[in-house]
Formats: structure tokens, C-alpha cells, sequence
């Protein structure tokens, strides 16, 4: 059944947009009204100074295809060029080296015209019908048939575009789209700096395009029709930027039954037409449907405010781990003489978000539905450093992060604001957004900078044109603001923008047209982070030992603090030659020019303690076990105190958009690595911990229920054999830690010991006997910062049984590995094309990194893609205490 429905999906979508190869133009059939067909096959790309007609000349008559080449739309210069096969992947060694810089080559080197020839067969009478481009990179000139359709040049990157086309359309004949587009200006020297020179921040657009310390520079700066094309139609009345806001009154559970919430609703509608028109409002959710009925005068733009409605009973939305992410339909639309003339669908969430400083560290403290949220979350940059978005890749890289049991996700300000798909999917799985503007005080002047073009003043008016960074804030703000996981807004990293700026921000954009959520100027603002006599912003960013996370640091809700996070072997594979692969790094250091090219940060000598570094296999051995360590000690560290030194931390940061060495919990090709199980693990919701600077046991909850638990202290020897332990029955209040007891001590051991907490149902409320809610392994010694003896573990291999579903492309894999006898060290699960040896990615485990002890039995969930046939796919468990397990899907 579900093949036969993607069968027709693919159907429907071949009717929209279908090659028609003879014309070289694809056939457009508009949509009905509130629909919308989109436009990113079948256009031509070629570099302006090539082409020797202007804009009207160019599409006024036939299009002769010789010259161009295909363009990806939605896409940028570069990535056209790289489809083609212009230029070698610049995510590999050094050849970003290879690709001319646009601050060397020149802007003309990546300004292009983009044409897409199309047919037109039917012309609804009576429609508007609308061309809209939702994210053009920087400045742009739209023709059609003849006709310049903006009447003033596009600029910016971060505003979207909409023009009526009924009066140039040629139906039935091929009608001749053509944008041409200008890169930003000026384009910022990569230097080596943060931002380059700084300049690329006197426009309107994402700053870290000249390079960071994290990401190398984009050669073309992102030059381009990056976003979404399409074309709606409407009738005399536009239905725009609908606007829904939810009280949710009093303090609220995740369970049982729920005191009404309110819904309040609101939307801009157009006359475009040039006469009165009267209609019909009308607003259906929940089962219910509210009418009003609207006269609006030629030309007139008005905002309607509908009534409120009362949800009694109301599923809530919460954040990940708190409870369910419930999401409600709204259908929005206006009709004149019972016939539509444009319509909405939306989804939205029950919830309300308030939030207070704490008067016990001064830090910001976030409630969804009243309840107080201890935040941990992750920094994000962008899904990809070249803009090859997607709702799949989106999709994959949001569940990561709830699969991290973490809260939030920062949007950080050196990037873009990111497309509607990416918080459909954070309304989907819990995570609340953190939404940084476009401003960086790298840039903007926060600090002297040798590395900067021009004055920290002159910085601090960046961008040049202020009306323009006001005028896309509104339209993105109006793009995203229904969103549930939005939680609140923050003008720039590290730094406020311009004054003027950030006062209208402050003073008038935000109260006018999101006046419910909280905005900060900056990201580091005393408002958010909490004042201290340190003067401590965020940060650090590089590794630590485990007991520094333990210790008290400031500030009370850290924006930003990093660490390591190289990822496993193959993708090092996939990025460098073997070899550069082997001139890893040594004492933490590397030599090794690609190394450095793709950001190492450097593992000090952290990985020397488990072992010699011979080879790159041994580095990205020893590199999971320091990263599962690192990232669990770092989330452990700030829930042992929180609420009583912080209110929340956002790790810096959880992936990176190209192939970068340092701060990810999964890599650009989206395969996962230890730092996010270790960080998975010190982020679960009930959970034990061993605190490295006391020694003592706790027990964190995150959840808003009392808990009733058993909480069990085993010290293990390398053998397996249980030489000490301790348990305690505890009673643990919501959203609090418990300090137990000292943690028990080695007897008889010399080096590497185990200590291993679990977590049972008090005896009273335990529904069967030896039941067990989690556990959490530490590797230990009593020889200090000497692992060495890991690899003395006794050689053993779990027991293994495997089984698959699919339906479709969609596989479900079943492990269940049990332990037999000794201890199974740090196995990791990974998932292979049998025919290539390709990875299949991305692959969502439910564990991964997993140690058993003589009779543990684990059950791991595996979620993937893939066209292949079962009997294709192979599965591999990788061990410290056996050779590689190989497994084939029957």
C-alpha cells in the first residue's frame, strides 16, 4: 500500500512540473487558491558577462539553449558549478584551494543569469496568478517575456519576493523566466579571521561565508536563487501572515486533564483588485469554524482579528522529554460569493511560553505551560555550508538532537534564519528554538580585531542599509512566528546590532508583530546570561578535564561553551587522502596542513592516555571514548547544579555544515559519533550520576513527577566480577537533584575499574522484579589519567540477534546484544551497503557506544533510508574486546 501511494504522489508531482524535453521548457499547471506549485526544474544557468543581451531582450523571444549549462534551483553559483563538474568537491583535503574566491576572481566571476523556459496551458479567468521567490542572494532582476517584473533591484538575502504575472504570461507558448544575480557587495577578504575582514557584514546576509574558525570560506558567498521558487494564484483578495497565538493560563502537567486554553488568531488580507470586495473570513481548527465578514476597499491592506476560541480539555505542547508534542490543524481562507480567493494551512501548538531571571543566579529561566524547563541544547549553524537544503536532511538533523534528550536548539547569528521545513520538524520532536538575528559581534565590532578592514565604530553601524535589515526581520519574523518551538529572539551574537537597530527591534518590531515572545539584544546580554563580577561571556571551547565540569563557572545560562567532537573513521576517510589520514595529530597538535584546513581543535593529551597513537584508526578509537567522556561529564556537570548555579547550557556546538574536525555530535555526511550518546546519556530526563569533583552518587530529574527509585552503585572489575556496591531507595522531586552517597571504592584494583549505576522502581511501585530504567557506565582509574589498561579488557563478543522490517525505503533493524561472559567494551553499531562497502546514512539509533557486563541484555532500535534490497544491507559492530561483527539483513 504504501509503495502504490508514493507511486502516486510521484504521479502528481510528474503532472505539476513535467520535463517537456523538445522545448526545453517544463509544463507549469497552476494550483487552485492557497496551493502552490513550485518551480526548481528545468532551469539554465550562465556566467552575465557571457551573455551579451539584457534582461528584456533575453526573454522576449526564443530561448537557444547553447552556452548554458543546468542549474540547480534552488541553489547557488558554486553549487552549479560543482553539478556540473566544474570544480572537485570542496568538502575534500584541500580543494576548496582549487576554487577561485570571489574577493580574487572578481563579483563577476560568480554572477549568473538563471532562465527557465515553461509552458502555461490553462489560465484560471478571474486569477491572480503570482510569481514568489522566497530567498535570493544578494541583489537580483527578475524578467519575464519581455518585462522587468521588479520595478526596483532585489537586495538582500533574507527577504522574500512576490509579483503578479497575469499580464506577461504567454499561454500555451513558452514563456521565458530569467533572474540574473549579483553576489553581496562589498564580498569580505578571507583573511583568516572571524568573517574575514568583516566587511561581508555591511549587507544583509549570513557572515560566515569568508571563513571562521570552524568552516573555510565559501568561495562564491552563497551568490544565488538559494530558496524556494513558485507560483500561487489568488482571487481579488490576498489572505497573508496569519498569525496565531495560544494562552495556555496557570501551571500545567504533561498528564491528565487539561483547563481550557485560548486561541487567538489573527491575519492580513489585500484587496488587490481595483474595486470593493466583500467575503468571508473564515477559520476552521479543532472542529470548529469562526466567520467574519470583511469589505475591504480597491487596494486596501487591512489586519483581522477573528474571535477567540476556547479549547477545552487541550492536548499541550512540550518540549522534548517534558511530554508530547501535540499539533493542531487551522485552515485560514477567504471566500467572495462562496468561491475562494486565497487560504491558509497552518499548524500550531498549544503552549505558552514565559519566562523570568532567577533570583538565585541571575540567569534566565524559561516555562512552557508555567512549568519551569532546565535547558540544554546545542548551537546550530546551517544545515549545509553551500545551501543544499532539504526537509529530509532537516528532518534527520532535528531528531539527532531530540535523540540527544536535549531542550533547544540556538540558531547562532553568524548564519541565516533557517527555512520553515527546519521548525516544522522542531515542532515535531520538542526542541525550542533560540533565534538568533544576523549580526556577530566578530564582525559588528564587539572587540578590537587587527584582522577587521575598519574601525570597531564604523563597525558597529554595520549593515549599510538599516531600513532593509528592518524590512527582512519583519518578513522573516511573519515567515516563522507561528511556530511552536520558537521560543524567543536574540538580535547577534556576542554584540548588539547598531543602535537604531536594535532600539526599533526592541521598541517597535517585535512589540508590533511578535509581542509574546521575548527578544534579547544580544546573545551574551546580562538579560539572558545573568550578571557576574567575573565579566565572563560564554565559552570555553576547547577539551576539558572531566572533574573542570563540576566546578562552578559563570554564566548562570551559557549560550555557548565547546569542546572536541572528531567523527569516526570513515568519514575521515571521506574528507582527506590516506595519506594526510596518517599524519594525524600527536600530543593534541597538528602538522598536518589538511588537518588544519578542516579546523582540528586538538585532543591535548587525552587520547596518549588510552593508548599509542599509530594509526587513524587508533586516533578515531581512542578519540569516541574521550568524546562520550567529554560530552557526558559536560552535561552532567551543569544538571548537577542546575537551578542552583545555572538554568541552562548550549553546547558550541552540535554539528557543523561542512567537514570540519572539532564541536559536533554528528558529522556534514550525518553519521553520528560518541559525542552524542555520551551527551544523550548525560542529558536523560531521570538520571544517575557520578559527580567527579565530590565523588559522590546523584540523582538528576529534569521531569515534572515526583519519582520513587532505587539507585544502585556497582564497582566492577576488568574481569566483571562486582567487587563493591551500594543502593539507596530514593524520593526525588521534580525539576531538582539529590546528592546520595559517596560513590564505592575499588579493592584490590591497579588501573582501569568500572563503576555502573543503575536505575530500578522503588520495590513498592516496581511492576516486575529487577526491572531496570537505565543504567550509566564510567570507566575509572586508580592510576591517574591512565587508561592504558582498557586494552587488557579479557577478548569477548555479545551474543547477537538481529531483525528487520521495512516498508518501502523505511527499514527498522532490531538488535539485542547480550553480554556472555567479561565485559563487551564500548560497542558501536554501524550500517553499510554490502555491494560498495558505502555507508548508508543517515542511520537514527536508539543507543549507540554500548558496554555490557556478564548477563546484560540490550535491545537497540536502528531507523534508515535505503533503496536496497535486504539482503544488501549489512550491519557491522565494531568492539574494544573483538573483531569487527559482520551481519547481513536476511
Amino acid at each position: 500500500m504504501k509503495r502504490i501511494f508514493t507511486c502516486v504522489i510521484c504521479l502528481v508531482f510528474a503532472v505539476h512540473i513535467m520535463p517537456a524535453k523538445a522545448q526545453d521548457a517544463v509544463l507549469v499547471e497552476l494550483p487552485e487558491a492557497g496551493k502552490k506549485t513550485v518551480l526548481h526544474e528545468g532551469w539554465f544557468a550562465r556566467r552575465a558577462n557571457e551573455v551579451l543581451s539584457d534582461g528584456n531582450a533575453l526573454t522576449i523571444n526564443s530561448f537557444n539553449r547553447e552556452g548554458w549549462i543546468k542549474a540547480r534551483i534552488p541553489g547557488t553559483a558554486l553549487t552549479t558549478l560543482l553539478e556540473n563538474h566544474i570544480f572537485p568537491a570542496p568538502e575534500f583535503g584541500l580543494n576548496n584551494n582549487l576554487i577561485p574566491d570571489i574577493a580574487d576572481a572578481g563579483n563577476e566571476f560568480y554572477t549568473f543569469w538563471y532562465l527557465l523556459p515553461f509552458k502555461v496551458n490553462e489560465v484560471p479567468s478571474g486569477q491572480n496568478i503570482w510569481l514568489n521567490f522566497r530567498g535570493i542572494n544578494y541583489k537580483a532582476d527578475i524578467f519575464l517575456n519581455g518585462r522587468r517584473l521588479n520595478t526596483t533591484t532585489h537586495e538582500g538575502m533574507f527577504l522574500r519576493e512576490s509579483f503578479q504575472i497575469n499580464s506577461c504570461l504567454r499561454k500555451g507558448e513558452t514563456n521565458l523566466l530569467a533572474v540574473i544575480v549579483f553576489p553581496p557587495d562589498p564580498v569580505g577578504i578571507p583573511n583568516g579571521g572571524q568573517g574575514g575582514d568583516g566587511t561581508i557584514a555591511r549587507n544583509v546576509t549570513m557572515q560566515f561565508t569568508p571563513g571562521w574558525d570552524w568552516i573555510q570560506p565559501v568561495r562564491d558567498r552563497n551568490t544565488g536563487i538559494w530558496d524556494e521558487v513558485s507560483v500561487t494564484t489568488t482571487g481579488p483578495v490576498k489572505l497573508q501572515h496569519p498569525y496565531v497565538v495560544t494562552k495556555v493560563p496557570g501551571v500545567r502537567h504533561p498528564e491528565g486533564r487539561q483547563d481550557p486554553a485560548i486561541v487567538q488568531t489573527s491575519v492580513e488580507l489585500e484587496n488587490v483588485s481595483g474595486v470593493a470586495q466583500t467575503g468571508t473570513l473564515s477559520c476552521e481548527t479543532n472542529h470548529t469554524k469562526r466567520t467574519q465578514t470583511i469589505t475591504l476597499k480597491p487596494g486596501e491592506k487591512r489586519a483581522v482579528s477573528l474571535k477567540d476560541l476556547t479549547i477545552n480539555d487541550p492536548r499541550l505542547w512540550w518540549p522534548n522529554g517534558v511530554g508530547k508534542q501535540e499539533l493542531y490543524d487551522m485552515h485560514l481562507a477567504f471566500e467572495i460569493n462562496g468561491q475562494p480567493s486565497d487560504s491558509r494551512q497552518l499548524r500550531y501548538g498549544l503552549r505558552e511560553i514565559t519566562s523570568k531571571v532567577s533570583e538565585k543566579n541571575g540567569g534566565r529561566v524559561f516555562y512552557v505551560n508555567g512549568q519551569p524547563i532546565f535547558i540544554t541544547g546545542g548551537n546550530y549553524i546551517a544545515s549545509d555550508w553551500l545551501l543544499r537544503l532539504s526537509p529530509e536532511r532537516y528532518r534527520d538533523e532535528v531528531r539527532f538532537h531530540a535523540e540527544m534528550n536535549v531542550r533547544m536548539i540556538r540558531v547562532w547569528g553568524g548564519a541565516l534564519l533557517e527555512r520553515p521545513e527546519f521548525y516544522d520538524a522542531c515542532d515535531e520532536y520538542g526542541l525550542l528554538v533560540f533565534q538568533d538575528l544576523w549580526g556577530s559581534g566578530d564582525c559588528n565590532g564587539a572587540w578590537f580585531d587587527p584582522m577587521k578592514r575598519e574601525s570597531r565604530e564604523r563597525r558597529w553601524e554595520y549593515p549599510d542599509n538599516h531600513e532593509l535589515f528592518i524590512a527582512s526581520v519583519e518578513d522573516q519574523v511573519k515567515m516563522i512566528r507561528n511556530h511552536p518551538s520558537l521560543c524567543f529572539w536574540c538580535g547577534g551574537n556576542e554584540w548588539p546590532l547598531a543602535k537604531d537597530i536594535d532600539e526599533r527591534l526592541r521598541n517597535d518590531v517585535f512589540p508590533r508583530i511578535d509581542p509574546e515572545r521575548l527578544f534579547v539584544s544580544y546573545s551574551t546580554d546580562t538579560v539572558l546570561i545573568g550578571k557576574n563580577k567575573e565579566g565572563v561571556g560564554d565559552g570555553p571551547y576547547g577539551i576539558q578535564e572531566l572533574e573542570w565540569f563540576f566546578e562552578r563557572h559563570v554564566p548562570a545560562f551559557n549560550p555557548e561553551a565547546g569542546s572536541v567532537g572528531s567523527p569516526e573513521v570513515e568519514s575521515m576517510r571521506a574528507m582527506m587522502s590516506e595519506e594526510d589520514l596518517a599524519q594525524m595529530p600527536h600530543g593534541g597538535w597538528a602538522r598536518n596542513p589538511v588537518w588544519r584546513y578542516h579546523k582540528d581543535l586538538g585532543y591535548g593529551n587525552q587520547l596518549e592516555r588510552y593508548g599509542e597513537v599509530i594509526d587513524i584508526e587508533s586516533y578515531c578509537k581512542y578519540a569516541q571514548v574521550v568524546n562520550y567522556d567529554q560530552y557526558r561529564a559536560f552535561m552532567e556537570g551543569w544538571a548537577s547544579h542546575q537551578w542552583e548555579w545555572y538554568t541552562g547550557i548550549l553546547i558550541w556546538k552540535t554539528q557543523n555544515p561542512w567537514t570540519s574536525l572539532r564541536g559536533q555530535m554528528y558529522d556534514w555526511f550525518l553519521d553520528v559519533n560518541a559525542s552524542l550518546y555520551g551527551t544523550r546519556k548525560g542529558c536523560e530526563p531521570l538520571h544517575p550520576l557520578y559527580n567527579r569533583k565530590t565523588g559522590q552518587i546523584e540523582l538528576v530529574n529534569t521531569t515534572l513527577s515526583k519519582r520513587n527509585v532505587v539507585v544502585i552503585a556497582s564497582i566492577i572489575d576488568r574481569n566483571g566480577k562486582t567487587l563493591n556496591e551500594k543502593q539507596e531507595e530514593v524520593t526525588i522531586e521534580p525539576n531538582s537533584v539529590k546528592r546520595l552517597f559517596d560513590a564505592p571504592v575499588p579493592q584490590d584494583v591497579e588501573g582501569v575499574y568500572f563503576l555502573k549505576l543503575r536505575l530500578k522502581p522503588e520495590p513498592a511501585t516496581r511492576a516486575e522484579a529487577g526491572n531496570e530504567m537505565t543504567d550509566n557506565i564510567y570507566w575509572l582509574t586508580t592510576t591517574l589519567n591512565d587508561y592504558t589498561t582498557l586494552t587488557q579488557l579479557p577478548r569477548t563478543k555479545p551474543e547477537v540477534t538481529l531483525e528487520a522490517s521495512n516498508q518501502g525505503d523505511e527499514y527498522t533493524v532490531r538488535a539485542v546484544l547480550k553480554a556472555i561472559d567479561g565485559i563487551s567494551f564500548f560497542n558501536r553499531i554501524k550500517v553499510f551497503d554490502k555491494t560498495t562497502g558505502d555507508r548508508i546514512l543517515p542511520v537514527h539509533y536508539s543507543d549507540n557506544y554500548i558496554t555490557l557486563f556478564p548477563g546484560d541484555r540490550r535491545e537497540i532500535t536502528l531507523s534508515f533510508r535505503s533503496s536496497l534490497a535486504r539482503e544488501h544491507i549489512h550491519i557491522v559492530i565494531e568492539s574494544w574486546t573483538a573483531d569487527k561483527l559482520n551481519f547481513d539483513l536476511k
